[in-house]
């Protein structure tokens, strides 16, 4: 803390005098590419190649998004009463860099090593206009948020494979290493308001400053995140002598340990009244890029700097996995496969945090799991099998979902709070069925079911003591939960049933699935409905695509089309209804032409049906949402077109 009054003018002045928003025309995206590969080697002896890519993108989107939120539904008006409307004019800049390199050396006729690089750096710029009413306040708003992120990752392996003995016996081996780094180095939110009655008259907007410490009016926030992860595995496979047995047998052994550790750390602050008898209140009207002036930031008639940041906006967290499995496949007359097995983990999760009155937070959870699954198939004919599949897996908490750290995001006016305190894992019995069919080895046509049953699920929970409009969510395991569905799969050429003329180049590609989820949230669903679908889980997801291929012309296009059924976005409360993220059809295009012996054109449309993205509450909560159901976000991001040139060389 800073008690002397000029060393915090001092530390205020000190930060940059960002708050203003700015206009420019942003010029086309701009992506390039580039790729080299080699082979190299004595032949007989050791060979190597390699694969490298670098790309670069820098690439702008903006739109508009609107945002409502309403009281208690009325059922004799049968409507609810808006307590905001919000414009959001969102304007987005993202570069990216992304670098490849792997390498690989085969040593003989029995050992392939292989190192494995990936590299992004990510820069996301981010500036949010909000404009609208607040009826609930009375006031016109005009908001902003200024929003830079830098996100860092690198994955490398080390990977091993070798032949033994007579080649019945092979082994695998695996050292990685990763590292993610998130900086958010300054955001920054304001609110300027005025009478909702002023809106037609010049009266400006007045600058609204918080009486303390804010994340949300003149504030500034940072956060860091490092997490970097180290892993060893171990595999060994050991086949059949001969492949002319009635019974083959293969035995499946290995072993993997890994290492996660992250820290985390996040301040906050904002501009508040330095003396509320003395303050100059014409500082209110000032334009945002002169208000906080460094002869504005003073201790009597300006503003001072105060911090909010509180215990629970750090934490540190690890993560260490030990795993070994064993496992064996029979092959009986080269019509029946059965492979099972079992995996054994033992888990322990650790995070150290504090609460927001600064009570220590330990978190020590040490778990040991046994995983069986068995998979059975049994061919029909030498193209077509049916297969059946039982499995035991485990859903551990994210760090995000143990840490007490409560954030807030202003597009969403949602805040978002770790739970500590009774967060477990979660366990799931997955059962599957599934008729496949083959024309060629590259074609498939399947029918499945699948059942998963959940016990103690993560989900997310509605706090009830939000205000504002504010939604604050929690996570916390449900009671159980499952999910039940059927699937076709179709992936075929039509040159089998038009083997001439343009017909014979096309492909088409369908995948269904029809769901059905539900959760119990268990005696913890306070002002929830106890029973209610999985949160994020549509009740169908359909992709289809038709491609087209010619390698004599060197000519290609595609399209290809998704639509999924609409899913639980936010879980209501008392007074609070359901919202569902509603349905939306997509449609991709792209055509590749080459040209000559080093030339290719490649253009692409992305969602040009340019469907809204649309939240809509079920405000009756009757279970079905209709056009009177009150919207709560939506938007439109705008179709995308690209055109690209590849030379090769």
């Amino acid at each position: 803390s800073v008690a002397n009054p000029d060393q915090l003018a001092a530390l205020g002045r000190a930060l940059p005098n960002n708050w203003a928003a700015s206009e420019h025309t942003a010029a086309p995206d701009q992506r390039i590419g580039f790729m080299v590969d080699r082979r190299f080697g004595k032949e007989g002896g050791a060979t190597f190649g390699t694969i490298n890519t670098v790309d670069y993108s820098n690439t702008a989107l903006s739109y508009d998004a609107r945002t409502w939120n309403y009281n208690a539904y009325d059922t004799e008006a049968r409507r609810s009463d808006t307590i905001y409307a919000y414009s959001d004019n969102e304007n987005i800049r993202t570069a990216r860099v992304s670098v490849l390199s792997n390498w690989t050396a085969l040593l003989g006729t029995r050992t392939k090593l292989e190192f494995r690089n990936l590299f992004n750096q990510i820069g996301e710029n981010r500036t949010t206009v909000r404009t609208g009413q607040n009826m609930e306040e009375g006031f016109d708003v005009r908001n902003y948020a200024f929003r830079w992120q830098q996100r860092t990752i690198y994955s490398g392996q080390l990977h091993g494979a070798h032949d033994l003995g007579e080649k019945t016996d092979h082994l695998e081996w695996t050292l990685g290493w990763s590292k993610a780094l998130s900086k958010e180095p300054d955001l920054r939110r304001l609110r300027t308001t005025r009478n909702i009655d002023q809106a037609d008259s010049d009266e400006p907007y007045q600058l609204v400053v918080p009486p303390s410490a804010s994340t949300l009016d003149a504030a500034r926030f940072c956060s860091y995140l490092n997490e970097g992860m180290a892993t060893g595995r171990v595999d060994f496979e050991h086949g059949p002598a001969a492949n002319d047995r009635r019974v083959e047998t293969t035995i499946r052994v290995g072993a993997l340990a890994e290492r996660k550790d992250r820290t985390f750390a996040a301040r906050w602050m904002s501009f508040t009244r330095a003396n509320i008898a003395s303050f100059d209140q014409t500082l209110l009207h000032a334009p945002l890029g002169r208000v906080f002036n460094d002869a504005n930031i003073n201790p009597t008639t300006g503003f001072e700097l105060e911090e909010g940041t509180n215990p629970s906006d750090r934490y540190t967290a690890a993560n260490t996995l030990l795993a070994a499995y064993a496992g064996a496949t029979l092959v009986i007359d080269k019509v029946i496969t059965v492979s099972g097995g079992a995996r054994v983990e033992h888990n322990v999760q650790e995070l150290s945090s504090a609460s927001y009155s600064g009570g220590r937070v330990e978190v020590s959870q040490s778990v040991t799991s046994v995983l069986p699954s068995v998979n059975a198939s049994y061919g029909i004919t030498e193209r077509s099998q049916v297969r059946v599949a039982a499995s035991r897996t485990v859903n551990r908490p994210e760090f995000r979902e143990l840490a007490p750290f409560s954030y807030y995001d202003f597009s969403t006016n949602t805040t978002l709070k770790g739970n500590a305190d009774s967060l477990v894992s979660a366990s799931i019995t997955n059962l599957d069925a599934r008729w496949e069919h083959y024309p060629s080895a590259s074609e498939v046509i399947s029918v499945g079911a699948f059942y998963k049953r959940f016990t103690d699920p993560i989900e997310m929970f509605y706090v009830s003591s939000a205000g504002g409009g504010t939604r604050n969510f929690t996570f916390a395991n449900a009671a159980s939960a499952y999910s039940m569905g059927i699937e076709v799969e179709a992936r075929r050429s039509l040159n089998a049933l038009f083997p001439k003329g343009h017909l014979s180049h096309l492909g088409v590609l369908l995948n269904a699935t029809l769901i059905r989820s539900a959760v119990d949230l268990g005696a913890g669903a306070v002002g929830q409905e106890r029973d209610r679908p999985m949160m994020g889980q549509s009740p169908y997801v359909v992709n289809g695509g038709l491609y087209y291929a010619d390698p004599e012309h060197k000519l290609q296009y595609s399209a290809l089309y998704n639509v999924a059924g609409r899913r639980l976005f936010a879980a209501g409360t008392f007074g609070t209804p359901d919202i569902y993220e509603m349905p939306r059809q997509t449609l991709d295009l792209s055509v590749s032409k080459g040209l000559g012996d080093h030339f290719e054109v490649k253009l692409g449309a992305q969602d040009v049906l340019d469907q809204e993205v649309l939240l809509q509450q079920d405000s009756d909560g009757d279970g079905r949402i209709e056009p009177t159901d009150e919207r709560i976000q939506s938007h439109r991001r705008g179709a995308y077109f690209s055109a690209a040139l590849a030379y090769s060389f």
